[in-house]
């Protein structure tokens, strides 16, 4: 299916490495099932590689190569600087490294900032493939520059029917191919055991995003809560992005809540982003992050908080707040945990309906072996012929 030849660049290119799990099976699939693709795995950091090899090793004879991009020392301290704006970095390492890009026949990555190689810079010869990253209901993941886009894989029927109802689907241009991630991240081995002690486990992940998130307004209270609460334990492990830029965010921990025996503070370590808490945990206290979905893998009890009051106006867009109680602000965690354990069953079946929606699977063919054939079949052919049969 790949013509003799084909260079396929997958491309990391972020200051965190949350995105990788969403990609990189796909080289490492693509390399093992189809032996004429040349894969070039590219990472923009230590922080990038270092989460790629760990996967790589899960996929042995593999024939991907590494290569790390690099942009000049004083024009990282620049961008370091402007990072707390802007993803400047971003922009930079790409009109850095323009003539490594046009060696390739398609690149394929996570996010799409890589769109100003076509759009700035030229590369109209170069395919663009969009892995997405996370499955949840933002409307940060529906926009036009889906259209701009060569190949979207999906996980799953989800967002096809969203993109239908915003207009961006192109047919013969995406493919329904499951979630890599579960397959590196998910399932191997029993759920961590943060606590000695046998008191429920509360997630706290707000996302980085003030528009929709519940940090700005009621995150400090949220962990006062907990601190006066032991018999709750709680992980706070929010969006990596929050913390990666804490200045604009205003992401700060209250002195008074560090070093406390039933608080746990992550704000960026691998098991932050790798479902070591998605899968430890026993409640899940969220608002918009796209975790929620992987945390419902094992359906349990969920609180959300709307801090804006933003539920009525688009219904959509919180379709994930449909999987238990909704509060606006902390004061109200006392009543909300009690009612979403207890109230759980009224919850779990719709829990499972948005999981099987979100998720695809196929029997016999992981994601990343789906994601793999659908890119092989798009090089070859220029277009998906049954995105539909590849959700079997």
């Amino acid at each position: 299916m790949v013509q003799t030849g084909m260079r396929i660049c997958f491309l990391f290119n972020h200051y965190a490495a949350h995105q990788v799990a969403h990609a990189a099976p796909f080289a490492f699939e693509l390399s093992r099932r189809y032996e004429k693709a040349d894969v070039v795995v590219a990472c923009t950091s230590d922080a990038l590689r270092a989460a790629v090899l760990r996967i790589a090793a899960l996929y042995p004879k593999h024939r991907v190569e590494f290569v790390q991009l690099e942009i000049p020392l004083s024009e990282r301290i620049v961008t370091a600087l402007l990072t707390r704006f802007t993803f400047l970095a971003k922009k930079r390492m790409l009109a850095r490294n323009l003539d490594f890009f046009r060696g390739f026949d398609a690149i394929v990555t996570p996010e799409r900032t890589v769109l100003l190689l076509r759009t700035k810079y030229g590369l109209e010869r170069v395919k663009l493939i969009n892995t997405r990253h996370g499955q949840g209901d933002r409307m940060g993941s529906f926009d036009d520059r889906t259209l701009e886009v060569d190949l979207t894989l999906v996980a799953g029927r989800k967002y096809v029917d969203r993109f239908a109802d915003y207009g961006i689907l192109r047919e013969g241009h995406y493919a329904i191919v499951g979630y890599p991630k579960f397959e590196v991240c998910g399932n191997h081995g029993p759920p961590a055991r943060l606590w000695a002690n046998d008191n429920p486990v509360v997630l706290y992940n707000p996302h980085f995003d003030p528009r929709e998130s519940s940090w700005p307004s009621q995150g400090h209270a949220v962990l006062d809560w907990f601190a006066a609460h032991p018999e709750y334990n709680l992980v706070f492990a929010p969006h990596v992005v929050l913390f990666e830029r804490a200045w604009k965010h205003a992401a700060w921990i209250p002195r008074r809540i560090r070093g406390l025996p039933n608080i746990h503070i992550d704000v960026g370590s691998d098991a932050s982003i790798d479902m070591t808490y998605t899968r430890a945990a026993a409640i899940y206290l969220g608002d918009s992050s796209s975790q929620v979905y992987e945390f419902i893998e094992v359906p349990r009890p969920c609180v959300f908080i709307d801090a804006q009051g933003a539920r009525a106006a688009n219904p959509n867009k919180y379709a994930h707040w449909r999987f238990g109680p909704v509060i606006s602000s902390a004061a109200e965690l006392g009543p909300a945990l009690i009612a979403a354990r207890e109230g759980f069953p009224a919850y779990a079946e719709e829990q499972r309906t948005a999981f099987a929606y979100t998720f695809s699977s196929e029997p016999g063919r992981s994601a990343g072996q789906r994601g793999a054939d659908a890119i092989a079949e798009f090089l070859e052919k220029g277009r998906i012929e049954s995105p539909e049969f590849l959700a079997h």
